[in-house]
């Protein structure tokens, strides 16, 4: 049984301004071949992110019920 998570993105959109920008410049200087690739690591690289945001407020949270345990 596939959930949704396998299966493909069909995206077609339009890109201008400062993303555009930053994707002309990654592929002049040979950082990514092609807009595919250029967006499937932005997604990969927004996920890490989030998931670095989200484990540092697991820890604070964690570290907050240490620090002050309910009485």
């Amino acid at each position: 049984m596939s959930t949704e998570e396998d299966k493909p993105l069909f995206v077609k959109c339009q890109i201008s301004g400062k993303p555009a920008e930053a994707y002309w410049e990654l592929k002049r200087r040979g950082i990514v071949k092609s807009i595919r690739e250029a967006v499937s690591h932005g997604l990969l690289a927004l996920h890490d992110q989030q998931m670095m945001r989200d484990l540092r407020a697991a820890q604070a949270h964690t570290s907050a019920r240490v620090t002050n345990p309910p009485e």
